[in-house]
């Protein structure tokens, strides 16, 4: 009897680990999800102050919901550098996905307006593969995520790159380029008490769609007093594209909180105001109670002195 329980729990126990090591297998075969450009807006935009050259150009196209839409339209390049800000409550989540790219081999391909308006209402299976690896680095504390292409391209790559949940975003430049933020529908930003947008952009407009649109042309730092002392009296030869970037950073809210704050201000003053006149009634009550029993004492002292 005994070596039949032994041979049920031991034959048990195989079937456990059987579905164990059953449940734990995974497909190598699995099939790679194919990237999805209708998610991508492919505006073509330029400098139109640079003689008519196109340059390399960087849209966000924002959202409140922790993920951006990246829009890179670059010129003669082999590698695109991202400085994701990490979200701490999904450390484990994927940084970039979705990547599409629309774009030719630099070598023949011209950097010019009209080959960009033609890219960006291609199809995927319309340009050539562009073999590409993404690796990643920590430099000061700081990670950096580097997308390399097996050779320079002209065109556009288009990511979806996750952000901490919120409506705060900042970017990080790392390369010459027209930077543009576009907003969701129906929010703002540049409310000091709210939220405002740092640097100053160089245009601010409103857009088919009624989304607000921020244009850098230039984000390079300008030579403050230390470059100057370092280049007249050190001899350190320190040129403008050396100088670092600035980073933008952007704090956007829905177009009703400046109004939703001022009526909170308001409903919070008038409690303020109620509560403090409560209490200076309250006082005043005190105080003259105290003074009919002072009063009461005294003349309560004077008859029995008499």
């Amino acid at each position: 009897m005994k070596k039949q329980i032994i041979t049920v729990v031991f034959i048990f126990a195989l079937a456990i680990l059987a579905s164990g090591c059953i449940n734990e297998l995974v497909p190598v075969d699995e099939e790679v999800a194919s990237p999805d450009l209708s998610t991508y807006e492919l505006e073509v935009f330029y400098d139109p102050a640079d003689d008519g050259a196109f340059v390399n150009t960087t849209t966000f196209y924002l959202t409140d919901n922790g993920s951006a839409n990246v829009v890179h339209m670059v010129v003669n390049a082999s590698v695109i550098e991202v400085v994701p800000l990490e979200d701490m409550l999904n450390p484990n989540k994927e940084t970039i996905s979705n990547i599409v790219i629309l774009a030719g081999s630099s070598e023949d391909t011209e950097p010019s307006f009209e080959t960009f308006e033609e890219l960006s209402i291609s199809s995927i299976e319309d340009v050539p593969v562009f073999n590409y690896t993404m690796e990643d680095d920590v430099i000061r504390g700081q990670k950096h995520i580097y997308m390399k292409f097996n050779e320079s391209i002209t065109g556009i790559v288009a990511y979806s790159l996750t952000t901490p949940a919120g409506q705060d975003f900042m970017y990080i430049p790392t390369h010459d380029s027209v930077v543009r933020f576009v907003l969701p529908e129906g929010y703002t930003t540049g409310n000091p008490f709210v939220g405002k947008v740092s640097p100053e952009p160089a245009e601010r407009y409103f857009d088919d769609s009624n989304r607000e649109v921020f244009v850098w042309y230039d984000l390079r730092a300008t030579a403050g007093s230390f470059t100057q002392i370092a280049r007249d009296f050190l001899k350190v030869e320190i040129s403008e594209e050396e100088l670092p970037y600035k980073p933008i950073i952007v704090k956007f809210y829905p177009i009703s909180a400046p109004r939703m704050l001022l009526i909170g201000t308001s409903i919070l003053g008038a409690g303020v105001l109620i509560v403090l006149g409560n209490y200076l009634s309250t006082r005043r009550k005190l105080q003259k109670t105290r003074e009919l029993i002072e009063e009461g004492f005294d003349e309560k002292r004077r008859s029995e002195k008499k």
